[in-house]
Formats: structure tokens, sequence, C-alpha cells
């Protein structure tokens, strides 16, 4: 059991210090001029770094709880939204910005954060936590973005992702999306929750 223990802080250390470093190389790497937002406007960095503030609280807090149980459904959905909206809907969407292909730090914020995090609830979380009455959670802070998003988009004429643009595409589309998004992973914190009942070794719920 200890070395469990163990190997499961060494895999959450060396995740964090992974993300870290692709948060460093998209943060500090310079706009080229029209490029766009600062990289911390972007969901991408937000759900990357909640993803290292919820490992940092896991290593220091391994024992489960109810609050500890939210954040990591809230951080997991949101983490699997920057990776799955990436993957599925923004590469095949802008192909000329991808054209030359993934950079490195793509790789890192959109696949390997959320597969890390993803594995790390999967091998390490004890079974059970999960509960359905927490995904209303768990679209809180998506929600909260993306009206931060429209509102400062409005003032700046610039928004960080085309699915937000409320000028290009009109307010009520951007809402649409929203409802759409939310809809669409809030069955997946379903799907998670009903994982996580199944997850072994199975124990029960306290």
């Amino acid at each position: 059991m200890q070395t469990k223990s163990y190997i499961k802080t060494a895999y959450r250390i060396v995740l964090v210090a992974i993300i870290l470093s692709g948060l460093y190389l998209s943060i500090f790497m310079p706009l080229r001029p029209g490029e766009g937002l600062p990289a911390l406007y972007y969901f991408t960095i937000q759900s990357n770094i909640l993803v290292v503030l919820a490992l940092l609280y896991f290593i220091f807090k391994p024992e489960p709880g109810r609050f500890r149980a939210i954040v990591r459904g809230s951080v997991l959905l949101c983490i699997m939204a920057t990776g799955l909206i990436f993957h599925i809907i923004l590469v095949p969407a802008l192909p000329e910005y991808f054209a030359e292909g993934l950079a490195f730090r793509h790789h890192i914020t959109h696949t390997i954060a959320p597969l890390g995090f993803f594995l790390d609830w999967l091998f390490f979380d004890r079974s059970g936590q999960l509960r359905y009455a927490d995904v209303r959670y768990w679209p809180i802070y998506p929600s909260l973005y993306w009206l931060f998003s429209v509102i400062q988009g409005s003032f700046s004429g610039l928004y960080p992702y085309f699915f937000f643009d409320a000028q290009a595409i009109g307010l009520g589309a951007t809402i649409l999306w929203l409802i759409g998004l939310i809809a669409i992973f809030s069955a997946i914190g379903f799907m998670l929750v009903w994982l996580d009942s199944l997850k072994l070794p199975c124990r029960s719920r306290k």
C-alpha cells in the first residue's frame, strides 16, 4: 500500500512538471503581431493551471472527501473539454493554423494533460467518490469563462475561440454553442460517474 502511495505521488509530481513546461512554453512565447489574445485568456491555459492546482491539492490532501470529489470532477471535465474540443473541433476547423503540425506545447496542454489527469483519476482515486448530484457543479467554471469571454470580446473585438465570437456569428449562436457544449459535457460527466462506480478495485461508497 505504501509503495502505491509513492508511485501515485511520483506520478503526480512528474505530471505537474510536464504540464508546467507546457504552460511555460504557451504563456511566455511571444505573440506574433495580430495573433490574438494573451495566452491566459484561453480556456486551454486556464484548465491546465486548474489541473496543476488540483494535482498539488491531491498530493497534500490524499484523503477522500466531498469537496475533493467535486474538485476532481470539475477539473476532470474542464481538461477533457480542452482535449476533445481541440482535437475534434478546432484542429479540423482551422487547418491553416495547424498546417505545419502541432507544436510540442499543444501536445502537452491538449493531449498529455487531459490524458494524464484522466489516468490519475482512473488508477489512483478510490472508486465511488463521484456522484451524479455533483455533475451540476461541473459546468459552472466553463459557463463563467464563456460569459467573461463574450463580455471582454465585446470591448476588445478579440475572442479566444470562433464559437464565442458574438460579433461574427451573433450572440444567439454563441449561446447555442454554450448550451450544446454544456449538454455534451454534462453527458460525459454522467458517464464519468458511472465509470467511477465500476473502477477496480471496487469499494463501497463512504
